[in-house]
């Protein structure tokens, strides 16, 4: 349905966001939004960190650019499928791809660690374990809203603040 795409869009090979513009633009606000609450509203800087995704569906793929954007030294993508983990650091050449299931190995998840699930609405095992271990745990309701503010900047040339929204949804 698009004429146009982003480069996240392509590289997610997924667009979740239209824009109707004088023709109609896909973008993928996916890793947008996970940035930006990890970086801006978390006060967790990315660059120069490991990072661990524990995923290789459509979600990840909408982040692993974004995340490499962001500096991270190397992005280790787990998965419970080995060959889907390998086939998405494969087309973003992170640096590994591994095979985990929870529970993760304890040096995973320790304090200065920031855990963060990309599911908003509901606490869950791995938030639960990285908050015994001491890790900071979050879950994904900013990146939503940030995911929310990129489309509405798409949409209207203005992106909104979202501080007031994290406030009122989940005190941050």
């Amino acid at each position: 349905m698009c004429t146009r795409t982003s480069a996240r869009a392509r590289a997610a090979e997924a667009v979740n966001t239209l824009a109707l513009l004088d023709d109609t633009f896909g973008d993928n606000t996916d890793g947008v939004g996970l940035v930006r609450d990890i970086e801006a509203n978390l006060g967790f800087s990315l660059a120069g960190k490991n990072a661990l995704l524990l995923a290789a569906g459509g979600a990840a793929r909408g982040v692993v650019a974004t995340l490499l954007e962001a500096s991270v030294t190397r992005l280790v993508i787990a998965n419970r499928t080995v060959s889907k983990a390998r086939a998405l650091a494969a087309r973003f050449a992170p640096a590994s791809a591994a095979g985990y299931e929870l529970p993760l190995p304890a040096s995973v998840l320790a304090t200065g660690v920031l855990a963060y699930d990309m599911v908003y609405g509901r606490d869950t095992r791995f938030l639960a374990a990285a908050r015994g271990a001491g890790a900071r745990a979050c879950d994904g309701l900013g990146m939503l809203v940030e995911q929310a503010a990129k489309c509405f900047f798409l949409w209207r040339g203005v992106r909104p603040p979202t501080g007031g929204v994290l406030a009122e949804l989940c005190g941050r």
